[in-house]
């Protein structure tokens, strides 16, 4: 199976996970709340699609999955790309794709921690994200960053951007998870409870 199919294979399942997560902020704080699904059209920016700047890709963020699927899109097109396996951009696109297959993995980690995201014009990125979340699949991973915002219009957040930790460091205003679930098909599974969190 190429990296392509991989992902949008593991991508459908993963549409059927909702995650639950609470955090507090401190002492006398409210909890915050969030509720994270994923649609098609994230897709495209988990994969880091948009910095293929010099090869033709279908702008229809939607249909980015059935492009995978009918081989509109193959591994072998984005490898014409000067920008898909390179450091470029201070990580590997190429790498980001390999291990965007593996997001419910990072999810369900216990190695797992959550902040507020600060926009951090020193470090010149331009993600617009409400939360960041570090984690690995397990003590030997690298870290994983995973961008989540708000979506318009809805009280569901959603990914828009992860990928591997490299020389840029990525922080924001601490939060401490207080519990952390996943929804799949009904079924709700606790992953994480904070000994003091009480429904």
């Amino acid at each position: 199976m190429s990296l392509l199919s991989d992902v949008a294979s593991s991508f459908e399942h993963l549409k059927k996970i909702e995650y639950r997560i609470v955090l507090s902020g401190g002492k006398n704080k409210p909890l915050e709340q969030i509720d994270l699904n994923f649609y098609d059209e994230d897709l495209f920016h988990i994969l880091g699609l948009q910095h293929l700047t010099d090869i033709a890709i279908p702008k229809n963020k939607k249909k980015l999955i059935s492009s995978i699927n009918s081989g509109l899109i193959t591994d072998e097109y984005l490898e014409k790309s000067d920008y898909y396996d390179n450091d470029e951009l201070s990580y590997n696109i190429k790498h980001r794709i390999e291990l965007a297959s593996s997001i419910e993995d990072y999810l369900d980690s216990n190695i797992f921690s959550i902040s507020i995201f600060k926009l951090q014009h020193d470090n010149r990125t331009f993600i617009k994200a409400d939360y960041l979340i570090s984690c690995k699949r397990n003590d030997s991973d690298e870290e994983y960053y995973i961008f989540i915002r708000r979506r318009k219009n809805e009280d569901y957040y959603g990914i828009v951007s992860c990928f591997p930790k490299s020389k840029t460091s990525y922080w924001g205003g601490k939060r401490y998870l207080m519990l952390k679930e996943k929804i799949e098909d009904g079924n709700k599974e606790e992953l994480f409870r904070h000994q003091n969190y009480k429904d």
